[in-house]
């Protein structure tokens, strides 16, 4: 439960960057996968450096970072899709 909000919340803050920075619709799809990926290493830095919580290693930590990029990946382009609809919406109306 705990990363599934970490993930949401990493997902409106990579959107937010996206939409602050303004970039033109490759670049924004570009940068929406690089910061995925960063996202699961600032995730991991977050709950073992800031908050001191689970900072184990384990065999299976290589597939979580994989399964937390793709969690974050797929939210992420989700919010942007309905977002760029939503702003479509405003602008039509």
């Amino acid at each position: 439960m705990v990363v599934m909000l970490y993930v949401l919340l990493v997902s409106i803050l990579i959107v937010f960057i996206i939409h602050l920075l303004k970039v033109v619709s490759l670049l924004r799809f570009v940068l929406l996968i690089c910061l995925a990926i960063g996202s699961t290493y600032f995730l991991d830095f977050l709950s073992c450096e800031v908050f001191k919580s689970m900072c184990n290693s384990d065999p299976l930590v290589g597939l979580g970072y994989i399964i937390i990029t793709l969690w974050v990946l797929v939210v992420s382009f989700v919010l942007e899709v309905a977002r760029t609809n939503f702003l479509l919406y405003l602008k039509n109306k």
